[in-house]
């Protein structure tokens, strides 16, 4: 995130150079043209960021360590570049209003100034997108498709940036400092829409088995057709299944096979029309995948002495990693559901707590037993010091086992979760 902050200063900092600061900030009228002006550049800069942030890199996972890390940055940039230009021209506003109401309505009204105009529409496309966005719910193909067309947005708001008379307009560096940002953005653009279908490298499997697990939980085993796609316990993937049964999109879901197993599984709750459709697979179905992903592994903290805690579907991860749990780890793993009849794996899960005894497998049932909770927990596992923390599940129940577990003294970092729900 800092990089990210040093990127959207940077032109700030030109922009502070071309005049003294005090002749910027001298009554109503430059305090607000100048906040204006750096709303603007700030969010322009942003919104090249957020577009790249988008072009789900294997090394972006790495940098941000998790590619939910990614996605919340993604999530959390794009509101305040759009935050930020929304505010732009309002402030921008303000020196037209001392002239008359009529002269500053008319700054809004299209095509009467066409570099003005190019702005207009811009934001104009990114309310409309994000309106539907935050007030209305479609499935995830169409959601998906709308998002396309942010980069027109950003396209119409590239074009007011470069033609508009400003100070990007009038000092080189800054001008190409923001061309830069903006032609990686497109070039990423370009290589999500193009590049990666035609040489991105990705995993052809066809379906081997289905099995459905419990009335809402089916287990998908697929086979490769060629290369074996290689991962750590704990890692995720995106699958596209090419089936005339199931929409062709791309959905991510966590390994739940072991690393050193010949097939890959994948362990799906019915949460939607999609999942919903994945029992319509047969065998010989081709998927291809693209992964892995993810940093949410037991091998990459600094600790031996670990805690597991999984709530309903959160199960997966935790049982890829416990089928290849390497020796001289000692877990103590919570799973917990609403009432045994929903768990999946208790079997395999017990027979390897049976022949790995630093492997505890605790199943808990908030019919039988209550809701777990960290207290709950560190009382069972004999304290928390020293032990990393790892949890997968519904959000509610890792944002409060999160708290608890602070309150309860344990350090931040040694705190573990993935989080897709933004």
């Amino acid at each position: 995130m800092n990089i990210i902050i040093i990127l959207s200063v940077i032109p700030v900092i030109i922009w502070s150079l071309m005049a003294p600061i005090s002749s910027r900030f001298v009554d109503i009228n430059t305090i607000t043209t100048s906040l204006g002006q750096i709303l603007g550049l700030v969010g322009m800069t942003l919104f090249a960021i957020n577009l790249i942030l988008a072009g789900r890199f294997k090394w972006f996972d790495k940098y941000f360590k998790g590619l939910d890390k990614v996605y919340a940055n993604h999530s959390k940039i794009g509101a305040i570049s759009f935050s930020m230009l929304l505010f732009h021209p309002l402030f921008l506003v303000v020196k037209y209003i001392f002239i008359s109401t009529h002269s500053a309505a008319l700054f809004f009204v299209p095509f009467l100034d066409m570099p003005v105009t190019w702005g207009i529409l811009s934001l104009l496309l990114m309310i409309i997108l994000l309106s539907f966005t935050f007030y209305f719910k479609f499935k995830y193909n169409v959601w998906k498709m709308s998002h396309k067309f942010i980069t027109v947005a950003f396209f119409l708001g590239v074009i007011h940036t470069m033609v508009i008379s400003s100070d990007i307009s009038r000092n080189l560096f800054l001008r190409y400092y923001i061309l830069l940002l903006v032609v990686l953005a497109f070039v990423i653009i370009i290589r999500k829409v193009i590049y990666e279908k035609l040489s991105l490298k990705r995993y052809k499997y066809k379906v081997k088995n289905t099995q459905l697990l419990n009335k809402d939980i089916i287990e998908i085993e697929m086979e490769t057709q060629g290369d074996r796609m290689n991962f750590n316990a704990g890692q995720f993937a995106f699958f596209v299944f090419k089936s005339s049964n199931v929409s062709s999109e791309s959905h991510p879901f966590s390994i739940s096979s072991g690393e050193s197993n010949e097939t890959l599984k994948i362990t799906v709750k019915n949460l939607g029309d999609y999942t919903s459709s994945l029992t319509n697979l047969i065998k010989g179905d081709e998927v291809v995948i693209d992964g892995p992903y993810g940093h949410f592994s037991y091998k990459n903290v600094a600790s031996n002495n670990q805690i597991w805690v999984a709530g309903g579907i959160g199960i997966t991860p935790f049982y890829s990693m416990a089928q290849n749990l390497g020796a001289g780890y000692k877990v103590d793993f919570y799973y917990s559901v609403k009432e045994e009849a929903e768990a999946v794996y208790i079997k395999e899960l017990q027979d390897i707590a049976i022949k790995n005894s630093n492997f505890k497998f605790n199943l808990w049932s908030a019919k039988e037993k209550g809701y777990i909770s960290g207290e709950l927990i560190m009382k069972n596992s004999n304290g928390l010091v020293g032990k990393d923390i790892f949890f997968c599940g519904p959000p509610m129940l890792m944002e409060s086992l999160k708290n608890q577990f602070v309150t309860l003294g344990v350090d931040i970092k040694k705190i573990h979760y993935e989080n897709f729900n933004f």
